[in-house]
């Protein structure tokens, strides 16, 4: 029961990860593009967002967890969410870009939000 939970909170936050980093192609390539800073906004903006409702959006998933596998994974999405939501308060486009992104980041590598679903990968096994 607890594995299958896990499997629907990795496959929900798989989702997740996947529609940021859509999120983050389209605006690059609008703004690379078009020069559309604007819409570049936008989509960063979306992205903050996506991130400030994760312990929301995940908080079904996590329930069915057992109780002492709950607070990290529930820590874990709360540090994104802080992260998202004083990026959002800021109103700082930068910050918004670099969340997920650690100083050392290098193109090609997986984001934080990635290298935690991998760990709860691993976790399973």
């Amino acid at each position: 029961m607890a594995d299958d939970a896990l499997t629907r909170l990795v496959t929900a936050l798989s989702g997740v990860a996947k529609e940021i980093r859509r999120i983050e192609t389209d605006a690059l390539a609008t703004l690379h593009g078009r020069g559309d800073d604007a819409f570049y906004r936008k989509r960063m903006r979306e992205k903050a967002e996506v991130l400030q409702y994760l312990p929301k959006t995940m908080g079904s998933f996590v329930e069915q967890l057992p109780l002492e596998e709950r607070e990290e994974i529930n820590y874990r999405l709360d540090k994104f969410s802080m992260s998202a939501s004083t990026a959002l308060k800021l109103d700082s486009i930068f910050y918004m870009s670099a969340l997920l992104y650690p100083e050392d980041y290098r193109e090609g590598e997986p984001n934080d939000l990635e290298r935690f679903i991998s760990e709860l990968e691993r976790s399973r096994e």
